[in-house]
C-alpha cells in the first residue's frame, strides 16, 4: 500500500522515466557508437577483466608534440562490470550510459522536488529526458557522457549539505566522492569541484570542506599514485603543455570562444543559437534565488565551465559542458514557473505555456531515430556492421597466416573496434606497426574494388603489391575485403 501511495504521488517521474528508457533503448546496438575510441579503451577494459589493473586513464587532448595528457582511470572501472556482465559485447557499455542517463534524469527530479518544487521537479527531469543531444551521449560510452549522473549526484549531495542543519558526514562525502568522479572523466569538471569549494567557504562550512576534500582524494587516490610512481609524469606534461602556450588561447581568441560557448550551450538546450533563450532563465532565477543559500552552487560551475572552455585553442565543443547540463535543466525549470506564478492574467500563462509546448515538440522532432549509423559514426555504419564484418573475419581468417585489418570509413584507419572484437572472438592480428609484414590484410570500406589498388593510406600501401581475393557486402554500400599478397 505505501509504494502503490507514493507511486500515485510520484506519477509523472514513472511516466518520464519510462519515457526517457524506451527514448535511450530504442535500436541501441544500431545507434550507439563504437569507433576507435571505443576500441581503444574496451581493449584496455579487457586487461583489466584479465587482472591487468592501471592506474591511468584515457588519453585527452590536445594533441601535439609535446604528448597527450591522460584522464583517471575511473573510466575504465565504470565500464568494467558493464562489459563483463555482457560477456564483452560493446552493447554492454551503451547500456551501462543510458542506465546512468536514465538514473541522472531521477537524480534531477530529487532535487527538484527537494530544494524546490514538484513543478520545478518535473519539468526539470522532462527537458533533460527528451534533449536530442543528451539522448545521443546516453547511447554511447565516452568518459564525457558518464559525467551528467555524478554530477548531479554531487549536486543532490551538496544541496543537502548547505541546506541540512545536522552534522551528516555522508552528504559531503558523497559529493567529494563524485566530483572525484567527475574529475577523473574530464578534467573541465574541475568547475564544479572549485564552484562546491567556495560555496562551503563562503558559507564557512569549513568541516564540510575537509570532508568533501578527503572524499575527492579517495576518489582520485589511483592518479595520485600514478603519478608518485612516475615522477608526476601527467603533471609535467600538463605544466610542459601550458608553458608552450599552443594549447591557450589569446584574449581575444578566449573572447570568441567565450561568445561561441554560449552559443553552443543554448543550442543544445533549446535547438537555438538565440542568446536571449539562455540569459532570461539566468537572470530570472538569479532574482529568484537571491535569498537562498544554494544561489552561489547553482550558477557559479556555468560560469566557471564557461571561462575554462573558452580558454581552450581549439574553441568549445558541446561536451565540455557535461557537469553543468543538470543544473541548467533546473535554471530554466526554476525560471519558467517563477515567471509563470507570477502572471495572474491568463493570457501571459498561456503564451509562457505554448512556448514550453513548443520546445518539447521542436525536441522530440529531433531525435532522428530512424538513423542509419550509430552516434559520430560513419555515413551507414553502426555496431551492428562492426560485429557482423569482425564475426566474418573471425570465422574467415586461416590458421597460421599473419594477418591484419584496416578500415577507410574515417579517420580510425587502425580499426581498433575490429581489433577489440576479434581478440574477444579468440583471433591476434598483428600490431598496427606490423601492416607490411602481413599475408593478409581485411579491408572495411565503401570504395569500389578497382578504387582500393591506388588507395595511399599507409594501412594499405605498405602491404603493396596485393590483389583482391574475396569480399562481403554488409551494410548500406560498406564491403569487407580480403586482400592477399601478390607473389610472382
Amino acid at each position: 500500500m505505501k509504494f502503490m501511495k507514493i507511486s500515485f504521488s510520484h506519477w509523472p517521474i514513472i511516466i518520464i522515466m519510462a519515457l526517457a528508457g524506451i527514448l535511450r533503448f530504442w535500436r541501441l546496438e544500431a545507434l550507439t557508437t563504437f569507433g576507435g575510441d571505443q576500441g581503444y579503451d574496451f581493449l584496455i577494459v579487457k586487461q583489466i577483466l584479465e587482472g591487468n589493473l592501471t592506474l591511468l586513464g584515457p588519453k585527452i587532448g590536445p594533441y601535439n608534440e609535446i604528448g597527450n595528457l591522460y584522464l583517471g582511470p575511473a573510466y575504465y572501472y565504470l565500464l568494467a562490470p558493464a562489459l563483463f556482465l555482457f560477456r564483452l559485447d560493446p552493447i554492454g557499455s551503451a547500456v551501462l550510459t543510458a542506465v546512468l542517463s536514465i538514473g541522472t534524469i531521477y537524480v534531477i527530479y530529487l532535487i527538484g522536488i527537494n530544494f524546490f518544487s514538484k513543478n520545478i521537479a518535473v519539468l526539470s527531469a522532462l527537458l533533460f529526458a527528451i534533449n536530442p543531444f543528451l539522448i545521443n551521449q546516453s547511447k554511447a560510452a565516452s568518459n564525457p557522457h558518464l559525467i551528467p549522473f555524478f554530477s548531479s549526484i554531487a549536486v543532490f549531495a551538496t544541496m543537502h549539505t548547505l541546506v541540512k542543519k545536522r552534522k551528516q558526514i555522508i552528504r559531503p562525502l558523497l559529493s567529494g566522492f563524485s566530483l572525484g568522479i567527475i574529475f577523473q572523466l574530464h578534467y573541465l569538471a574541475i568547475s564544479l569541484v572549485i564552484a562546491v569549494l567556495i560555496t562551503l567557504l563562503f558559507l564557512k562550512n569549513y568541516r564540510n570542506i575537509t570532508h568533501v576534500i578527503a572524499a575527492f582524494l579517495l576518489a582520485v587516490s589511483p592518479q595520485i599514485i600514478f603519478e608518485l610512481r612516475h615522477d608526476f609524469f601527467v603533471t609535467n606534461l600538463f605544466i610542459r603543455q601550458l608553458q608552450d602556450g599552443q594549447s591557450l588561447s589569446t584574449f581575444q581568441t578566449a573572447l570568441e570562444n567565450f561568445h561561441l560557448s554560449i552559443k553552443q550551450m543554448s543550442q543544445t538546450l533549446f535547438l537555438s543559437g538565440n542568446y536571449l533563450l539562455l540569459f532570461t532563465p539566468f537572470f530570472v532565477s538569479l532574482i529568484f534565488l537571491v535569498s537562498k543559500k544554494f544561489k552561489m552552487f547553482l550558477f557559479l560551475p556555468i560560469l566557471f565551465n564557461l571561462v575554462l572552455a573558452s580558454l581552450y585553442t581549439n574553441g568549445p565543443s558541446e561536451h565540455y559542458f557535461s557537469t553543468v547540463y543538470p543544473h541548467i535543466v533546473l535554471i530554466i525549470s526554476v525560471a519558467f514557473f517563477t515567471i509563470f506564478n507570477r502572471f495572474n492574467n491568463t493570457v501571459p500563462k498561456i503564451i509562457l505555456s505554448v512556448f514550453l509546448i513548443l520546445l518539447i515538440i521542436n525536441s522530440m522532432s529531433k531525435l532522428d531515430l530512424d538513423n542509419r549509423n550509430g552516434y559520430t559514426m560513419p555515413q551507414g555504419w553502426n555496431l551492428s556492421g562492426v560485429k557482423k564484418a569482425s564475426q566474418i573475419i573471425a570465422s574467415d581468417v586461416d590458421l597460421g597466416k599473419k594477418f591484419n585489418v584496416a578500415a577507410t570509413l574515417d579517420g580510425d584507419t587502425r580499426a581498433m573496434p575490429y581489433r577489440y572484437l576479434l581478440k574477444v572472438y579468440g583471433k591476434q592480428p598483428l600490431d598496427v606497426e606490423h601492416y607490411p609484414d602481413a599475408q593478409i590484410l581485411y579491408l572495411i570500406s565503401r570504395e569500389q574494388e578497382s578504387e582500393i589498388y591506388h588507395k595511399t593510406v599507409w594501412e594499405i600501401a605498405s602491404f603493396a603489391p596485393f590483389t583482391i581475393k574475396k569480399q562481403w557486402p554488409i551494410q548500406n554500400g560498406i564491403t569487407l575485403y580480403r586482400i592477399e599478397k601478390y607473389i610472382n
